[in-house]
């Protein structure tokens, strides 16, 4: 009888024991999952802030590699945006052929009527700033347009290569008042061109 005794009573020890030991492991469990969650959320913070924090640095390398040399006098800025700075090239480029053909000081002169149609300009490339924000940068200039007016160096983005020094053709949807933030704002940018030599 005593022995029967002691045995239930041991029986009940254990499974107190075991009891508090499961519990302690769930509560432990608990406490973990909450602590790993807590983690975590600053991780994907971080994680979210650093992709926005490289398409900021891709923007603020894009803006740097369009601004060129600073000590371009203010009479060359670029016609596109005076955050771009290209330098005044002499040359005489005969327009290009077509219904939808402009002359480069056509281009800036029309821009607003001409915003989201397809234009094309024939120039001499005087620039080219490649895989900047998933777009080739391309700056054409054919001897029309005004340099104290910014209206003689166009820009067009394109996913096709251009060399500096060879005449082109490009043809593309005008875009006026284009402003990709930070004062970097073109008054007119030819955007996804075709490039035609």
């Amino acid at each position: 009888m005593t022995f029967t005794m002691e045995s239930k009573m041991s029986n009940k020890k254990i499974r107190a024991v075991f009891c508090c030991f499961f519990t302690l492991l769930f509560v432990c469990g608990l406490q973990f999952s909450a602590m790993a969650d807590s983690q975590a959320a600053p991780q994907k913070e971080q994680t979210q802030n650093t992709i926005a924090g490289q398409k900021d640095q891709s923007f603020k390398n894009a803006v740097k590699a369009e601004k060129g040399t600073p000590h371009v006098p203010v009479e060359q800025l670029s016609g596109g945006s005076a955050a771009a700075r290209a330098p005044f090239t002499e040359v005489k480029i005969e327009k290009a052929t077509g219904k939808n053909a402009y002359s480069v000081a056509e281009i800036f002169a029309k821009s607003k009527s001409l915003d989201g149609k397809v234009v094309r300009v024939r120039g001499k490339v005087v620039r080219y700033n490649p895989a900047i924000m998933g777009r080739n940068w391309i700056h054409i200039q054919d001897g029309t347009g005004d340099p104290m007016k910014n209206t003689h160096d166009l820009v067009a983005t394109s996913t096709e290569k251009a060399t500096v020094g060879d005449v082109i053709t490009v043809e593309g949807k005008l875009a006026a008042d284009k402003d990709f933030g930070a004062g970097y704002t073109y008054a007119a940018i030819i955007e996804g061109a075709k490039v035609i030599k």
